[in-house]
């Protein structure tokens, strides 16, 4: 009996548990339900995150023994100063993100080995005094063909030699010497093997100096002058940098425990990032300011605030980069000089053109890039190939060994000399891509370390945009903005500085900077502080010397001019929030700007990039600005074309939130594209900016939902003038959303509308006036409640005159 009874206790045991298997969801969907207060549509896609999110943590609980993450420092010995000392700390690790960083970023890289390199000439011991070239006799059959690359043409020109031996004489004679012949710092070799075919090489070649004025004008100085050389790796995290990089941060480590006795490489741990694009990021390194994406769209990359100061000592400029001048990215763009429609060589004389009124002296070995693209069949490296090789060598390589021809040569000849090359191998999907530079970056900062004279700073503009871990874990966007920063200062350099601003560097370390510091650092390099900014005319708060002087401990991001969306890497700075019907008027607001400016852009020409179509929005966070102003960060999903293979796109908004009286009490600050984009390019109006444009891939794509804007609240519509003009209402709990359509083709409206509330806060100042274009959408206003104990009313008048079109 007392056994049937223990039976029994435990079958009841097990129904009740059987039944909280049910009971509970629904518990818990309706604690979920009374903490929101949006409308189902809404909650359907909340819901979904929500259980997305707590499987996420379920699963961290299972493997927590193995979600350790790793220390991201050079030596993690060394100690950061106390919290209480240092006012940023790094954002802490989002759960279950360093297990997935193990998982992502372990298969091996593609690489260059599968052809082995065909070597008609080489320069075997380089000898900065006296380079010399051997060729080999035993490759090639026939005639030996040499091709310069020519700035006045845009194109190669050829020559052809009857020998090896004949080739190697007039490498030596004429592209070895001063003022002889120019040669961008490379040359194409091809000619036929034994077996008839093709063979083509890229031969690096040491700088030389191009006439005597130019000799002149780099004159050796009276007093030894540092060089300053700069290697940005693009879309490369601070952690991304320390996952993949291994080989390089074990050279980081060893130079420090073994070879310097006065140098060091610095590693700034709090390099908060200036916007998750490079263009911003270039203006804010050389320029040293921080312009919106909308001002940077007119103009220029200032690169010559930098640049033309170091000529100005009589420094010889070096500007490198991986990418192809002829296609849009890089360089071409940067310094508005691309256009399409015109003649190849007036093409190539509007980019000289503009390198120089940049500063650049030259641009060498970067042409070599077009020849490398178009050998792998692509006309950048944003998304492919996996490797990008050339005669079996990878580009980096090549651009790598001319740096290093570069600063012996200019250390050779006592030359002060400034110099910069960017990579973008890892700017693709994978993250894996990296890894192939890794063994050659290790070898090229042992290179670096022995340049005695050469302060060398290797940066990123940001972390990657792309790829399984940015779909994965929102620690992507942490990192997106957490970039990194060594400063390589060998021992003779070392000495020159002075112990305090070695003592300055160290300090800054664990402290929060930005490109803007490094701007200030780069040029309080040079042999006179005439050229440095005053105090009292610094637009920042920096110092006028960047990081050769303690930067302020108690620094914030608030301190650092960041281009708005953009996440602060520091902790606590953002307070979550839940994705409830008040901050669906802020997701609203984003929407319609960013409506407005796709249609603005291509008012007069096709209108192949459609109306944005909101699905849901998540990942609120409030930055608190001052008393009576937030910034509010949220990520906003807009429904994408079946053609793509996915159901939504993504963007990252930010908009700014006042609630003093008389101001404009919500302002667009920006967007970023976080899902790519370049499959829109084909099908896009190019007047449209590409990171909005959401366009017919298929003739069979259609936008089903063309007279809506937002897909998880209903819209009521109601008459003003028949059959053309329609105002479109969407009320939420906290506010609501008023907008006005003109469905007709042939008619325009000018519309004067104003708002009166109670307990609201407008979106814009009354009254407006506007005009409605036809078949359009405008956005009127958005009303925000401003108690939410209090209810909330509104009414409006709105007048309107009518066009014939």
């Amino acid at each position: 009996m007392r056994q049937f009874g223990s039976v029994l206790k435990v079958k009841i045991v097990l129904l009740i548990l059987f039944l909280l298997s049910f009971i509970t969801p629904l518990i818990y969907v309706w604690l979920i339900e009374d903490r929101i207060v949006i409308p189902m549509q809404v909650h359907k896609d909340f819901e979904r995150s929500v259980n997305k999110v707590v499987l996420d943590r379920t699963e961290s609980r299972n493997e927590a023994q193995f979600d350790t993450c790793p220390v991201f420092k050079l030596d993690p010995s060394i100690n950061a100063p106390d919290k209480e000392a240092v006012k940023c700390r790094r954002a802490d690790f989002i759960p279950g993100s360093c297990n997935l960083m193990k998982k992502l970023f372990t298969d091996r890289p593609a690489n260059c080995s599968q052809k082995h390199p065909d070597i008609i000439c080489a320069i075997n011991k380089y000898n900065p005094s006296n380079p010399r070239v051997t060729c080999h006799s035993d490759l090639c059959t026939g005639p030996l063909f040499l091709g310069l690359y020519r700035e006045d043409t845009g194109d190669y020109q050829w020559e052809s030699f009857n020998s090896a031996d004949l080739l190697a004489a007039f490498i030596n004679s004429k592209l070895l010497v001063d003022y002889m012949v120019y040669h961008h710092g490379y040359c194409l070799l091809k000619c036929r093997n034994q077996k008839g075919r093709l063979v083509k090489q890229l031969l690096i070649l040491p700088p030389v100096l191009r006439s005597t004025e130019e000799a002149k004008r780099t004159a050796t100085p009276k007093q030894v002058r540092l060089n300053v050389n700069i290697l940005l790796l693009d879309s490369v995290s601070r952690h991304h940098f320390f996952r993949i990089l291994q080989k390089t941060v074990g050279t980081f480590r060893t130079l420090n425990e073994d070879v310097f006795k006065t140098g060091r490489v610095f590693d700034f741990e709090l390099v908060q990032g200036i916007k998750g694009r490079t263009f911003e990021s270039l203006q804010a390194l050389f320029a040293g300011k921080a312009f919106d994406s909308a001002v940077l769209r007119l103009k220029t990359v200032d690169l010559n605030e930098t640049l033309g100061k170091f000529k100005a000592f009589g420094y010889e400029t070096l500007y490198v980069e991986d990418m192809c001048w002829e296609w849009e990215w890089g360089l071409v763009k940067e310094q508005r000089a691309l256009n399409f429609s015109a003649p190849h060589s007036t093409r190539m004389k509007l980019f000289v053109e503009a390198t120089k009124r940049a500063g650049i002296d030259r641009t060498d070995v970067s042409y070599s890039s077009c020849e490398i693209l178009q050998e792998n069949g692509f006309k950048d490296m944003f998304h492919g190939p996996d490797a990008i090789c050339y005669n079996g060598i990878h580009q980096h390589t090549y651009l790598l060994q001319y740096m290093e021809y570069f600063l012996a040569r200019f250390s050779h000849l006592q030359k002060p000399a400034f110099s910069f090359l960017i990579l973008d191998t890892a700017h693709e999907d994978t993250g894996i891509r990296l890894k192939q530079l890794d063994e050659d970056l290790a070898r090229h900062v042992t290179f670096l370390a022995n340049q005695q004279n050469t302060v060398t700073f290797i940066l990123s503009d940001h972390g990657n945009n792309y790829g399984r871990f940015v779909a994965a874990s929102r620690e992507s966007q942490v990192e997106l903005f957490h970039t990194h920063l060594f400063v390589i200062v060998p021992d003779q350099a070392a000495i020159l500085l002075g112990k305090d601003k070695m003592r300055s560097l160290l300090t800054n370390q664990h402290r929060l900077v930005s490109l803007i510091d490094v701007h200030h650092t780069v040029k309080s390099l040079l042999p006179s502080a005439s050229h440095l900014t005053d105090t009292k005319d610094l637009i920042y708060n920096v110092n006028r010397d960047g990081l050769l002087s303690p930067v302020s401990a108690n620094r914030t991001c608030q301190d650092i001019p960041r281009i708005q969306p953009n996440l602060c890497i520091c902790q606590n700075h953002y307070t979550p929030q839940l994705n409830d019907s008040y901050h669906a008027l802020f997701a609203e607001f984003a929407l319609a700007q960013m409506n407005r400016q796709i249609f603005q852009e291509q008012q007069n020409s096709i209108q192949a990039c459609q109306r944005l179509v909101a699905t849901r929005f998540d990942d609120v966070k409030v930055e608190e600005v001052s008393e009576n102003e937030v910034m509010v960060n949220l990520d906003l999903y807009v429904r994408a074309p079946k053609s793509t293979g996915r159901t939504e796109e993504q963007f990252k908004v930010s908009i700014h939130f006042s609630n003093q009286e008389n101001l404009e009490t919500m302002l667009f600050l920006g967007f970023d594209r976080i899902t790519s984009y370049s499959i829109y390019r084909k099908c896009s109006n190019t007047a449209v900016d590409l990171r909005l444009c959401i366009c017919d891939l298929q003739a069979a794509d259609s936008n089903e939902y063309l007279n809506q804007s937002v897909l998880w609240q209903d819209t009521t519509t109601s008459v003003i003038h028949e059959p053309c003009l329609y105002l479109l209402t969407r009320k939420y709990p906290s506010g609501v959303v008023l907008a006005i359509s003109n469905v007709c083709f042939d008619v325009q409206y000018k519309v004067v509308f104003d708002f009166l509330t109670l307990n609201l806060h407008s979106s814009t100042r009354m009254p407006l006036i506007l005009h409605v274009e036809p078949q359009s959408e405008e956005h009127l206003v958005i009303g925000i409640q401003k108690n939410k104990h209090k209810p909330w009313k509104y009414k409006y008048r709105l007048n309107y005159n009518t066009f014939t079109v």
